[in-house]
């Protein structure tokens, strides 16, 4: 009986794998592609990289002023009795913009504990925010009662705005290498 060379592949798929380690993985010597930089010559350019930086911030500053305007209209529709509609239509746009940006930011991963604290912070404000905005049109209706019919869409603009700026910036601080 002849013995076949063992396969090189046997050791990984067949034995259990080993504790993770502090130290960083060694390449292989049996890998046929070596582990190593890339030359400085393929560096990305400085000014290219904030070029990009700047543009994808625009990109979502305008998704996000989107969003609030298309919400802000959905506020102005003047139905009676539509209220819960409105509020249910208005939730289901956010969490589409809310979506749509960590889309936008290819799901970037790696935030700490302070940009995790500040959307949530950032989520409290922007619902304080639509709430005396809401108030602030109610207030001025007293006056004027032809902005008591904005409050809604006031509320409506404020809320995924302030929202909106609070998620672009937890899915800014985090790294883009993960």
């Amino acid at each position: 009986m002849i013995e076949s060379a063992p396969n090189r592949y046997s050791d990984r798929y067949f034995t259990l794998p080993e504790p993770m380690s502090s130290e960083p993985p060694r390449p292989d010597s049996t890998d046929p592609i070596p582990v190593s930089a890339p030359p400085s010559s393929l560096a990305p350019d400085p000014a290219v990289m904030i070029h990009r930086k700047i543009r994808q911030e625009r990109r979502v500053r305008d998704l996000i002023l989107d969003y609030a305007l298309g919400i802000s209209i959905l506020g102005l529709i003047p139905i009676p009795r539509l209220f819960t509609l409105k509020l249910l239509l208005a939730l289901c746009f956010i969490i589409k913009m809310i979506w749509d940006i960590g889309k936008m930011w290819r799901w970037r991963k790696g935030q700490d504990l302070l940009a995790i604290a500040g959307v949530f912070f950032g989520t409290l404000g922007a619902l304080a925010m639509a709430f005396t905005a809401w108030l602030t049109f109610i207030g001025l209706g007293v006056f004027v009662p032809y902005l008591k019919g904005l409050a809604l869409s006031a509320a409506f603009f404020t809320l995924p705005w302030a929202l909106g700026q609070a998620v672009n910036q937890f899915y800014a601080n985090g790294n883009e290498s993960e």
